[in-house]
């Protein structure tokens, strides 16, 4: 879909941001154990540190080790890596939420892969299901419309394309 290195920052901004929202709101349930309308602003605000180290893993880190996974198992173009992004995205975050809530101990395996577990069971429907498609229908709205705009240059005959 994306077509230049600027629309690529975009999508992975767009995606990032939606999955990183949806998954700090289902840790906030499982952390609190109360769905509440409070809830939504507490992880919108409580998002951010790791929206950014997300983003920038995604853009540096967990893209590259998907596709590398992916291609070894499926053609280039076929649809099946988002499910290879998910699984290295979810282990880096985890990684990271690991260490920054329990530190690094000699627990440190169990309480990842824990915790890696119950975000992948989350994770993988939110990005199939709703992160993926919502985030391809705005980069879609934001530069075909753009692309469409740019293309409907003057005709010859002094129309701008409507003939």
């Amino acid at each position: 879909m994306p077509k230049t290195r600027f629309q690529t920052v975009v999508f992975t901004l767009v995606t990032a941001w939606l999955m990183v929202y949806g998954m700090t709101l289902y840790n906030t349930v499982l952390g609190t154990g109360e769905f509440t309308n409070s809830t939504f602003l507490h992880a919108l605000t409580g998002m951010w540190v790791e929206f950014v180290i997300i983003f920038l893993c995604a853009c540096f880190i967990a893209g590259n080790v998907a596709k590398y996974l992916a291609f070894r198992v499926v053609q280039p173009g076929d649809r099946p890596i988002q499910i290879f992004t998910v699984i290295a995205q979810v282990f880096f975050a985890r990684i990271m939420a690991t260490i920054k809530i329990h530190g690094f101990t000699n627990l440190f395996l169990p309480q990842f892969m824990t915790a890696y577990c119950k975000n992948f069971i989350m994770a993988l429907p939110l990005q199939l299901i709703i992160a993926g498609p919502l985030a391809r229908l705005l980069f879609r709205s934001i530069f075909l419309r753009k692309e469409k705009g740019s293309s409907q240059g003057i005709s010859v005959s002094g129309n701008r394309g409507y003939e």
